[in-house]
């Protein structure tokens, strides 16, 4: 796959949106766990990550987002993927992680 990912932060007062276009994968999963990092560094609530601009998503980008959920709810914070295309979103429901 292409090693383009795009990552935007927007923080809002009760949220923080990470918006990610392009590819995730085994190249570019390790963006995604940095932006996720360092947006739970400052603390969040409530993390959102917009995927409605991703063209394809890989397993190593589900243990990505699965392992920052983890960390967050240990925190006491959530993070909950919006906006997924519907094929997308077949990868979430495989595993039953939907």
């Amino acid at each position: 796959m292409a090693d383009d990912i795009g990552l935007e932060v927007e923080e809002r007062p009760k949220y923080t949106v990470v918006r990610a276009s392009g590819y995730i994968d085994i190249s570019t999963s390790p963006h995604l766990r940095e932006k996720i990092l360092e947006v739970a560094a400052t603390g969040p609530s409530l993390l959102l990550l917009d995927l409605g601009s991703i063209e394809f998503l890989d397993s190593s980008a589900l243990g990505v987002i699965l392992n920052g959920w983890k960390m967050l709810q240990a925190e006491g914070s959530t993070l909950a993927v919006i906006s997924p295309q519907p094929r997308i979103t077949t990868i979430f429901e495989i595993p039953a992680l939907n």
